[in-house]
């Protein structure tokens, strides 16, 4: 038996307190799917229900204004997808799942699926134009991926026939519903690839629910789609339904019907192009030899006989000599008359003659320059003996051997007024043959 004091007793508060922290930390944001039971809708707006499977119960409250949220209207009885927290109310120790979100179980679930998937591939630029190939506007050979069973198959099989019947038709035949449908198409797609054998290909179905519609919303069929190197128009489902297949393929059509129609030209069109094509063809061919015909016409109304072209030539040939030799003669006359002229002047230029008139010139201009020079020696001297009179008599030394003096203090400073110095202070007086200190007594 174990004793009291060896064991640890919860109260009632600390157990519900740990229970409320690890339930409300380890469940936040998880996702639970079952049916609704017992659903109440008190005046508060809120909604109180079960959610339950076949063992088991969960009790669920879905406040007003998560309600306004998620736009849902759940009933008794319906199968649906919560997302939400585990909350413990601790004084009564009641459990309960608040409900954050909620969508119809199945098509609810698809339809997140897609949208989720939608957001990725966009993100990664899979649906952008710059990625599209160009379908070829006159196929020679068109391949269909779609079930051989299917009205699709037949919808698409009669609108190539009547719309462009010169076009080779190429099956593929897949699943396009249920598990294995995913992994087929994209082997349908890989075996056409393989071949090479089609310009483009249509990827069909019928219409139907978005559980029908599953294989492709598949991300591996979406890819394998999208990296396709033969241009791919996707035909699935009705004018409303739209897959993630529309999203990545080269060209998105409405319907299986509508995908035919996009691949193929109206064989009726070309046919009225072809008429009218021909017409024009035959209407300028007939224009083009009508024109031909006044060419020849013309040309052979100007032919002439070869012994009369022969003798025309011989005539334009003797004149043009003569004109030649005219013209070699006058040529020769005026290169001698030219020669002589420049002989002439090669005479009255020669070097000879130059070399004598520039010595003349070279004599005549160093007398010139010998007779400048000495006339200006002569002027530069008469003024040279002028300048140093003027000098000699303006300078300080001719003032003093006149008789005059300059007075000076000890700071050498000139001393032009009396009033420059003072009774007692020694001066200097500089006379011509020397200098005399004095002092000042009177002033």
């Amino acid at each position: 038996m174990i004793s009291k004091t060896s064991r640890f007793v919860y109260t009632v508060k600390q157990l519900n307190r740990e229970l409320r922290d690890l339930l409300e930390t380890g469940y936040r944001s998880i996702w639970v799917e079952g049916e609704i039971s017992g659903l109440a809708a008190p005046a508060s707006g809120h909604l109180y229900f079960s959610l339950k499977d076949k063992n088991s119960i969960l009790r669920c409250a879905f406040f007003r204004n998560r309600q306004n949220q998620n736009n849902a209207s759940p009933m008794e009885g319906m199968k649906v997808l919560l997302n939400g927290q585990i909350s413990y109310y601790e004084p009564r120790g009641d459990l309960q799942f608040i409900v954050s979100y909620m969508e119809q179980a199945g098509e609810g679930a698809l339809r997140r699926a897609f949208e989720i998937l939608k957001q990725k591939l966009a993100a990664e630029g899979l649906f952008e134009q710059q990625h599209k190939s160009e379908i070829p506007t006159h196929p020679g050979s068109i391949g269909i991926v779609t079930s051989d069973s299917g009205a699709a198959l037949h919808d698409i099989l009669v609108t190539l026939k009547r719309r462009f019947p010169l076009a080779n038709v190429v099956l593929y035949p897949t699943f396009v519903q249920g598990a294995k449908a995913p992994k087929s198409i994209v082997a349908a797609i890989d075996l056409a690839e393989k071949r090479n054998e089609v310009d483009t290909i249509i990827l069909a179905r019928g219409g139907g629910s978005m559980e029908d519609l599953r294989a492709f919303n598949d991300e591996g069929v979406a890819r394998k789609v999208f990296e396709c190197s033969i241009p791919i128009v996707c035909g699935v489902g009705h004018e409303v339904d739209f897959t993630i297949c529309d999203f990545v393929a080269d060209q998105r059509a409405p319907t299986p019907t509508a995908a035919a129609e996009f691949v193929t030209p109206d064989i009726r069109q070309i046919k009225q192009e072809f008429l009218l094509r021909h017409n024009r063809l035959y209407e300028n061919t007939l224009k083009y030899i009508r024109g031909f015909q006044q060419s020849v016409d013309y040309f052979t109304s100007r032919l002439v006989r070869p012994k009369q072209k022969l003798a025309n030539y011989l005539t334009e040939h003797r004149y043009l000599y003569k004109q030649l030799t005219f013209y070699i003669h006058r040529y020769i006359e005026l290169i001698n008359s030219s020669h002589k002229k420049y002989l002439s002047l090669i005479a009255a230029h020669s070097p000879a003659s130059r070399i004598q008139y520039l010595e003349q010139q070279l004599r005549a201009n160093r007398h010139a320059l010998s007779h400048s020079v000495g006339i200006q020696i002569s002027n530069k001297q008469h003024a040279l003996y002028q300048n140093h009179g003027k000098i000699k008599l303006m300078s300080p030394q001719h003032t003093l051997h006149r008789g005059y003096a300059i007075v000076q203090n000890r700071k050498n400073k000139v001393i032009t007024d009396p009033q420059h110095t003072k009774l007692g202070e020694s001066l200097r007086i500089k006379v011509s043959k020397g200098r005399i200190s004095v002092l000042v007594d009177e002033i």
